[in-house]
C-alpha cells in the first residue's frame, strides 16, 4: 500500500463487496461512501478490513452484524 496517502479509519458495513477494480459503498451513520477505484484490499480479521483506492488509504471497522465475510 501506499504511504503517502492519507489515511482513513472509519466504521460501517458493506452495501456491496469490495472488489479490485471498482468503487466500494459503505454504509456509515451519516450515509453512504463511495469511494474511488479500489487498488488492493487485505481482510485483517472478521471485523476489519484494509483496503486501497487511488486517493486513500482505508481501515473499515465492520459494524455489528456485518462480518468481512461479505467480502
Amino acid at each position: 500500500m501506499d504511504h503517502t496517502k492519507k489515511m482513513l479509519e472509519i466504521t460501517g458495513s458493506l452495501i456491496y463487496p469490495i472488489t479490485v477494480g471498482e468503487s466500494a459503498f459503505i454504509h456509515e451513520g451519516e450515509g453512504i461512501r463511495r469511494t474511488s477505484t479500489v487498488l488492493s484490499m487485505e481482510k485483517m480479521s472478521q471485523s476489519e478490513i484494509r483496503f486501497e483506492t487511488r486517493n486513500t488509504r482505508y481501515l473499515l471497522h465492520m459494524s455489528s452484524g456485518m462480518e468481512a465475510s461479505a467480502v
